[in-house]
């Protein structure tokens, strides 16, 4: 019977890169530079415009550089890639063309980061955490005492309030615990290692991968926060990317 982790494991490597690229079809398009230039005035907030000739994507034009580029194999990504390995890549690189069966058939922008199977997957792999962690907790009494004690007295107030507005419906204190908070419980207990920096990113990343109107990623900085997620996810999971 596989375990709940092992289950959200699998999930969160179910979806790849061709769920989520925007198809060559698609593509904001030129045949040379003058109107690749053209077209990227038009759309300010294109990185690039790609350039096809004989039916092929074969170039782009760089907007921030106003130069064209021929496409090269570093800017190639497979369809099948999975989105966590998709993350890994655009560490290194703002967008990607997609090749599928020995061709290019779409394109992937950080930004793509935003779509709501990468929230999704990334919902996934940071609930397996949390759930690893509050796991790794020892509480000795009862659940009020040993919150008291371990977590920083201004916390503890607000959940001990949010708790009582609850009424009836509340069951334990541990119910208002947030991913930083049981990361950091851990960390006391000494079940897992972790920067302060980390458990912020994981917390941001897991209330945007939460709410519909939030993102992931604000900017290409946020990308790297997103890609040390990852790797500490994965560490924490001992679970390999496939």
């Amino acid at each position: 019977m596989p375990t709940i982790e092992d289950t959200l494991e699998r999930l969160a490597v179910t979806f790849v890169v061709r769920d989520i690229m925007i198809p060559s079809e698609s593509l904001v398009c030129a045949a040379d530079k003058p109107e690749a230039a053209n077209a990227s005035d038009g759309h300010p907030d294109f990185n690039v415009i790609p350039i096809r000739q004989k039916g092929k994507l074969t170039s782009y034009f760089e907007r921030d550089t106003r130069r064209t580029k021929k496409i090269t194999v570093n800017d190639l990504i497979s369809d099948g890639t999975n989105l966590l390995d998709l993350v890994e890549f655009l560490e290194e690189h703002e967008f990607a063309f997609v090749l599928s069966h020995r061709h290019i058939d779409g394109y992937v922008h950080f930004s793509d980061l935003n779509h709501h199977l990468v929230k999704l997957t990334f919902y996934v792999i940071l609930e397996a955490v949390e759930r690893l962690a509050l796991d790794s907790l020892r509480p000795v009494k009862g659940s009020d005492e040993y919150l008291r004690r371990n977590l920083p007295p201004k916390r503890f107030q607000q959940i001990e309030r949010q708790y009582r507005r609850a009424g009836d419906a509340a069951r334990s204190l541990f119910n208002y615990l947030n991913i930083a908070d049981i990361l950091r419980l851990a960390i006391k207990e000494g079940s897992i290692q972790l920067d302060e920096r980390v458990i912020k990113d994981m917390k941001m990343m897991r209330d945007g991968a939460a709410h519909v109107l939030e993102n992931l990623v604000a900017d290409y900085d946020d990308v790297q926060k997103l890609a040390n997620v990852r790797r500490e996810c994965l560490g924490l999971l001992g679970m390999q990317s496939r």
